[in-house]
């Protein structure tokens, strides 16, 4: 409808003046300059690029940042996620994880894990759409998921509200793990390794994480 109106706008205002101005020649540099303007007006009405950022706290203090990107270019959503955590326990750790996911039409089409602590690599794992399932690759073994198409993942939980009961995709387990609503904009989610998650919801997107691990808990909340 806005693109309408521009074109609407140019040819009823625009084009008229150029061609009384200066005739044939500069009417077809006058549609080049539309052609530039209509360009310019979609890339910013269907790129759109927003970032995220978040605190990881343990125990009241800051150790760590979290920042969420997300791009969203006409039927393409590309999402990444970015954090650094330095705890002391017994000995100093420091964990970088580095998400990315790539959705076209809703569909998963790829996504890939990368975790270090202290500097070694820990995790490397894909998952990529192929026909109808998906190809999955963790620390260099391979495996399938069998699903025609995934629609949701666990970094989806950070932009948007879930239902309770949905089923969504954990790019780090490789599987499907259910959504459990637990109060209002409160959700719960069981990992595969006994540890579990809390999302918690404001105005429509995640403000807080809380993790609860064997060894320890930390929140993510936003900055």
């Amino acid at each position: 409808m806005i693109i309408t109106l521009i074109i609407w706008l140019f040819k009823k205002y625009a084009m008229p003046a150029i061609v009384s101005y200066k005739g044939r020649a500069v009417l077809k540099s006058g549609k080049l300059l539309i052609i530039v303007l209509m360009s310019i007006t979609c890339t910013r009405l269907y790129a759109t690029e927003t970032t995220t950022k978040y605190n990881i706290l343990h125990s009241g203090k800051v150790v760590g940042h979290l920042n969420f990107y997300q791009k969203n270019t006409g039927d393409e959503l590309y999402l990444k996620m970015v954090s650094e955590v330095k705890m002391k326990f017994i000995f100093s750790v420091n964990v970088n994880c580095n998400e990315e996911s790539t959705f076209k039409n809703g569909k998963l089409i790829s996504s890939h894990v990368l975790r270090h602590v202290n500097g070694k690599e820990k995790a490397n794992r894909e998952t990529k759409a192929a026909g109808n399932a998906y190809l999955t690759l963790a620390e260099g073994k391979s495996g399938k998921v069998e699903q025609t198409a995934i629609n949701n993942n666990v970094m989806l939980l950070y932009c948007h509200e879930p239902a309770d009961g949905n089923l969504v995709y954990s790019d780090n387990f490789q599987q499907f793990l259910t959504v459990k609503k637990t109060s209002t904009h409160v959700y719960r989610i069981d990992l595969p390794d006994g540890n579990y998650n809390y999302y918690t919801y404001a105005n429509g997107i995640c403000s807080k994480v809380d993790i609860h691990h064997s060894l320890y808990t930390i929140q993510v909340q936003l900055a």
